[in-house]
């Protein structure tokens, strides 16, 4: 039998994947006794990141420590695999999944990847199978602590007790044996929203057109909320102790164009463009095709006229047109016909570009046009994530008071929600002007993160802009991440504050 190198992470990831599929193919993923399997796997061990307090130093950069010392993520491309150190931990151990939530919020596990029956295309909810995981925010005299165990009582730090991660947890607030968090953002298949690969994004949605959609699907479907955004943050933090996102994951925040095109034509599944604006288009790539007319008085993306001959298609041949100054750009509409008034635009992507992507972290490439995975689960895809479990209350013009729905019912009600969720923390902005997010805080409870501190810029602390909304007041949705042309303003932590709950635009879209 031939000796394996264990210490390589490429035979690492092939017996990973190996064990998983035998695991797959033995047991009935539905049946499995979880809590009994992920309890015998507990280790204790603790992974820690320390981040300094915005005013002793705004780099945003953190300390890894106890068992995390010494360990080094990096991303992986879709050509060379990166490097993870933490992917044997058991905290760390994700597979993908294909889920079902009942009427009472919980996410039970249907099929695990490997096993026969598996989907991650198609009218099927895939997301990330992570063991019950705990955390804890630890403040000490200069910054804080972030804390990461499969246990709630790891040994390093007996003093501690940490809490469940709210991943971990149904749409009540009740503790899971496992935590499943949400693959893909959602796309339309059927005129009901499912979160698999390949599909155009759900787009023009909001906080409450999302929950009539998804309560077609059942009772306990209500959206992903701040349970997702929160196991990417702390991903990134424990993983590669940063408080910026941009500064590993660029995400789709450069990939900004609309174009008249060169040429007219008929019956065509492509259309012609100069070279240089072929430039900014890759395989791969969503566009919209549309013909508003000449001389239109409104271009933007959410027009009908600028979608009405391709919605949301993917680029899938650049090619010279044989003249040297401009290129063929084809997509996946047939029979097209492509006047001399004809726009094409970039669009938010479709899911599933991670897919072949090696390893739980990384992106096709790194360049600010594409999405990108952490610990599993693709995001920065262009748009803005409606946060469905929480609503920000501008209370006054400079007020924001964020409340988050803790296991309650949803609502819309600006009074009942005052009275009957969580009120998480509130922050007042003298100026009621869009402000850079210098340092944040979090409820480990609901995963609720929060402003503390305005920053100065991108590079400084976390580095993303709160856009606050002007001085307007009432409900507002929470939306997070930014869109396709917001660059250096957008990440994990970027805010746009100033949407009412039925705000449902181009750029806004939810998860199952």
């Amino acid at each position: 039998m031939p000796t394996i190198n264990v210490g390589n992470l490429e035979n690492q990831e092939k017996m990973l994947d190996y064990l998983t599929r035998i695991y797959g193919a033995v047991f009935d993923a539905a049946t499995v006794d979880w809590g009994t399997i992920f309890k015998s796997r507990e280790t204790g061990r603790l992974f820690s990141t320390k981040f300094y307090d915005y005013s002793v130093t705004n780099t945003g950069i953190g300390e890894l420590m106890n068992d995390s010392a010494g360990k080094t993520c990096t991303p992986s491309t879709e050509e060379i695999a990166g490097q993870d150190d933490f992917a044997w931990e058991n905290a760390f151990w994700i597979t993908d999944c294909n889920f079902t939530i009942d009427e009472n919020g919980m996410k039970h596990v249907t099929y695990i990847r490997g096993q026969e029956g598996f989907k991650d295309t198609g009218a099927v909810d895939v997301g990330v199978l992570t063991p019950p995981v705990y955390g804890y925010i630890e403040k000490v005299s200069d910054g804080w602590i972030a804390h990461f165990s499969d246990s709630p009582n790891p040994k390093l730090r007996p003093d501690l007790t940490l809490e469940l991660l709210p991943w971990c947890k149904d749409r009540k607030g009740n503790p899971m044996p496992y935590g499943i968090v949400t693959k893909y953002y959602s796309g339309l298949i059927g005129n009901v929203p499912y979160s698999s690969s390949g599909n155009p994004i759900d787009n023009f949605e909001s906080y409450q057109t999302t929950h009539t959609k998804m309560q077609q699907k059942g009772a306990g479907y209500v959206g992903s909320g701040s349970d997702r955004s929160f196991y990417l943050k702390w991903m990134l933090w424990i993983k590669y102790a940063t408080l910026n996102s941009q500064k590993v994951f660029q995400g789709c925040t450069n990939y900004n164009f609309q174009y008249v095109v060169s040429e007219a034509g008929s019956n065509v599944d492509y259309v012609v463009v100069t070279n240089a604006q072929a430039a900014n288009m890759y395989i791969g790539g969503t566009v919209s095709i549309g013909d508003p007319g000449a001389s239109p008085s409104n271009t933007d993306r959410g027009t009908a006229a600028m979608r009405n001959i391709a919605d949301k298609v993917r680029v899938t041949a650049i090619e010279d047109d044989g003249d040297g100054a401009h290129m063929k750009v084809h997509v996946e509409k047939t029979g097209m016909n492509i006047t001399a008034t004809t726009y094409i635009s970039s669009m938010p992507l479709h899911s599933g570009q991670t897919d072949r992507v090696p390893g739980n972290d990384g992106h096709v490439v790194n360049d600010g046009k594409r999405s990108f995975k952490l610990q599993g689960v693709e995001d920065g895809v262009g748009l803005y994530y409606v946060n469905m479990d929480e609503v920000m209350d501008k209370n006054t013009a400079t007020l924001t008071v964020l409340y988050n729905r803790n296991g309650g019912a949803y609502l819309t009600d600006l009074a009942q929600i005052r009275s009957q969720w969580k009120k998480v923390a509130e922050y007042d902005n003298a100026g009621s002007s869009d402000i850079w997010i210098g340092q944040e805080m979090a409820d480990i409870e609901t995963g609720s993160t929060f402003i503390e501190t305005v920053g100065g810029g991108s590079s400084l602390g976390v580095g993303d802009r709160f856009y606050w909304g002007s001085t307007g007041t009432g409900a507002r949705e929470k939306l997070e991440r930014g869109s396709l042309w917001d660059g250096s303003h957008a990440g994990l932590s970027c805010v746009r504050g100033g949407s009412g709950l039925s705000a449902a635009a181009w750029h806004f879209a939810p998860c199952v």
